[in-house]
């Protein structure tokens, strides 16, 4: 992983990528015709922008062939058995769904994003700069994945600031 996150730095992506392949028509077959699946994935080993003003425009899709080329080298055939792909490079997240640098996290978890920096000093603690405005996605702490604790955290707060009122 480490060497991936090197490699991505200096080129842009990692030319021996980390991917997390999920398989979502395994547990849902309304995702995917009869005999068919959905396959999904997803590789962070991608810098934001690419070193010397290069467009993601221009790689995307050379991208997302060592993506699947690399889950090929594992699961032989695999190449052979996608019809179909959608590919969204950091700079499609940020332009389809706002993600600034293509950040699924809503800002890296670095030291300078954590506690009480996270979203922003003076702004963590869920309440948000507006009565009533609560933070509770990726961009409260202790930030993005699938685990729920910034609106359990921020749902905690709330009920602490309404108390009386959900009795």
């Amino acid at each position: 992983m480490d060497r991936a996150w090197l490699d991505a730095r200096e080129h842009g992506w990692s030319r021996a990528p980390v991917i997390e392949v999920l398989i979502p028509s395994t547990l849902d077959d309304s995702l995917a015709p009869p005999g068919r699946h959905v396959a999904s994935l997803f590789c962070q080993h991608v810098a934001p922008q690419l070193p010397d003003g290069r467009s993601w425009d221009d790689h995307r899709d050379e991208v997302a062939d060592l993506m699947i080329a690399t889950v090929d080298r594992y699961a032989p055939g695999f190449a052979r058995s996608v019809i179909g792909r959608q590919v969204l490079s950091p700079l499609d997240l940020e332009r389809d769904f706002g993600l600034l640098g293509g950040d699924i996290f809503h800002g890296a978890l670095s030291l300078n994003q954590l506690f009480s920096a996270r979203p922003m000093l003076g702004h963590a603690g869920y309440r948000g700069p507006l009565k009533g405005l609560y933070h509770c996605g990726s961009g409260a702490h202790p930030g993005g994945g699938v685990t729920g604790a910034p609106g359990h955290n921020a749902a905690q707060i709330i009920l602490k600031d309404h108390q009386g009122i959900f009795t």
